[in-house]
């Protein structure tokens, strides 16, 4: 399994898929899911506001071939309210947006951290069960696990915290994935 971190615009962030986690509560979407609500012309707010998608927990909506993204499918996963995000809702979010982009057969993806830097729950926290539950689901089928490929969107406020959280993973999981930072000017890998 491989795990990158970028701090790379959306606009020039080359995968296959994103998955991205919003809040029931946060209207009009912010962070990464707002970036893309607002390069598809606010497509993402005006379902929310038909009521065709609510970011209820677990709710799952696939938008494929968006325009004006370079990755050919987008997975946006509801996370509830924000108050009631909890280390155990990421770490299954983790785990069935992993479940998700398997099951159509995306082995490259990106995933944002949701509400990183404005909960509270530590950035290295968010980012510690989220790969965890990523990495659960990948870790059933050992060839799934060794052509992974996955990355952290990050913002460099975070950034050293997003290391923390999976320096802390690491150590928990004992876990030999080879992690590297993209999009910072060093680069480094554990």
């Amino acid at each position: 399994m491989r795990i990158r971190i970028t701090t790379e615009s959306l606009d020039t962030l080359s995968r296959e898929g994103i998955a991205l986690g919003f809040f029931l509560d946060d209207r009009p979407p912010k962070g990464h899911c707002g970036f893309v609500d607002w390069r598809l012309n606010g497509m993402i707010s005006r379902e929310i506001a038909r009521g065709h998608i609510s970011a209820a927990f677990m709710e799952k909506i696939m938008i494929a071939s968006p325009p004006r993204i370079p990755a050919s499918k987008i997975l946006l996963l509801g996370m509830g309210p924000l108050a009631e995000l909890t280390d155990d809702k990421l770490y299954q979010a983790g785990y069935h947006l992993s479940e998700t982009m398997d099951g159509i057969l995306c082995n490259d993806f990106a995933f944002n951290l949701p509400a990183a830097g404005r909960c509270h729950l530590p950035v290295s926290a968010i980012t510690e069960s989220m790969i965890r539950g990523c990495f659960d689901f990948l870790s059933r089928d050992i060839e799934k696990w060794a052509t992974a490929s996955t990355t952290i969107l990050a913002d460099e406020s975070y950034l050293d915290d997003v290391v923390s959280g999976l320096h802390n993973f690491r150590i928990n999981a004992r876990d030999i994935s080879i992690i590297e930072i993209e999009g910072s000017p060093e680069k480094t890998i554990f």
